[in-house]
C-alpha cells in the first residue's frame, strides 16, 4: 500500500506538469496569420463589440500600437487591439479620447475565447498592456464599456483593474458608455 501512495504522488505531478505545459499561455504580436482566427473570436461577442471583417482587422493592426494575442497550446484563445493618439479611426468612443487626452493607449477591443474565460488571461493582456505602456512612458490607459445596456462582466473587470470612469457619453438614443481611465505611474 505505502509503495502505490509514493508512487501516485509522482504520476500526479508528471500529469499537472504536462497540463500546465500545454495551457500555459503564450503572449505574442498578433500576426497576418491570426487575423482569421481574431475575426471568428471577434464575431463571437459581436453583439458587445462592433463588426470586423479580414479588411477591417488589417486596417486596425495596421495603425495599433499594440495587437497582441495569447495563445494556449497552439489555438488562439485572446487578442487584445490597442491605438494611441492621431490615428484615423472612426470610432466616436476613440475620437472622444483622442480629443480629451494627449497621452493614451485607447483599448479598442479585447475578446476571449468563450471557453477560456474566468483563467485570468484577460488580466494577462491588460498586465502585459501596462508593462508595455510603461516602456513606452505612456501614462492614460483608457477604454470603454457598455453602461446601457450595462456590461457588468466588463464594469467588474475594469473595476478590478483600477479603472475609473471619466465620463458618461450617449452614443445613439439607446446606448450609453461609461469612458474608463487607469493613470500609469511612468
Amino acid at each position: 500500500m505505502r509503495e502505490v501512495a509514493d508512487s501516485f504522488p509522482t504520476v500526479f505531478v508528471w500529469k499537472e506538469s504536462v497540463k500546465s505545459d500545454i495551457l500555459t499561455p503564450v503572449i505574442r504580436p498578433a500576426l497576418v496569420d491570426d487575423f482569421e482566427a481574431i475575426e471568428s473570436l471577434n464575431y463571437s461577442v459581436v453583439n458587445l463589440t462592433s463588426p470586423m471583417d479580414a479588411a477591417r482587422i488589417q486596417q486596425l493592426h495596421d495603425i495599433s500600437s499594440y495587437h497582441r494575442v495569447i495563445t494556449q497550446d497552439g489555438q488562439l484563445t485572446a487578442f487584445l487591439l490597442v491605438l494611441g493618439p492621431d490615428c484615423d479611426y472612426d470610432s466616436v468612443n476613440y475620437q472622444w479620447f483622442d480629443q480629451h487626452y494627449d497621452d493614451f493607449a485607447y483599448i479598442d477591443r479585447i475578446v476571449v475565447r468563450d471557453g477560456s474565460r474566468g483563467q485570468g488571461l484577460g488580466t494577462i493582456l491588460y498586465e502585459d498592456l501596462f508593462a508595455w505602456a510603461i516602456s513606452q512612458k505612456i501614462q492614460n490607459i483608457v477604454c470603454e464599456y457598455n453602461a446601457e445596456p450595462l456590461n457588468e462582466a466588463s464594469r467588474e473587470f475594469h473595476n478590478a483593474l483600477g479603472f475609473q470612469e471619466v465620463s458618461l457619453e450617449t452614443i445613439g438614443q439607446v446606448k450609453r458608455v461609461s469612458m474608463q481611465l487607469r493613470v500609469l505611474p511612468v
